[in-house]
């Protein structure tokens, strides 16, 4: 029997047993209780996401202007957004429009990176004035 059926049950004897000021005193301590299992539950889960973002920091590399997530078999996985998991903590994979594509987007943020290592970059920036 769980700690919540026992006040329940010891409620119940000093209900009926006319002990109104005890049996009140129960229910205010099983309203706690259950606040408390609230509060405990939320931070099991916070306690988990802050693990799960601390080993993906831990395996995550820079290269090439975005990061790649290290896996256990040695491979890399990614690119992911740079922009996004520096700003959010949010790792979000970029997308190319073609397998030969040199630039990968981030759906997320909308930012362009080149992915490619080592490769012709089509793309000159203009100036502010060319802009005008």
């Amino acid at each position: 029997m769980g700690i919540f059926e026992d006040l329940k049950s010891i409620g119940k004897v000093l209900q009926e047993a006319g002990k109104i000021d005890l049996y009140q005193k129960i229910r205010e301590i099983q309203e706690k209780l259950s606040e408390y299992q609230k509060k405990i539950q939320n931070l099991e889960e916070e306690n988990k996401e802050l693990k799960e973002k601390l080993k993906i920091k831990e395996n995550l590399i820079f290269e090439n202007n975005v990061y790649w997530l290290k896996r256990e078999n040695g491979n890399k996985d990614g690119p992911f957004c740079t922009r996004c998991w520096d700003k959010d903590n949010k790792l979000i994979r970029l997308y190319s429009s073609s397998h030969e594509d040199l630039y990968g987007r981030c759906l997320e943020c909308g930012n362009r990176f080149q992915i490619k290592p080592g490769s012709y970059s089509p793309y000159k920036p203009k100036k502010f004035n060319e802009y005008l």
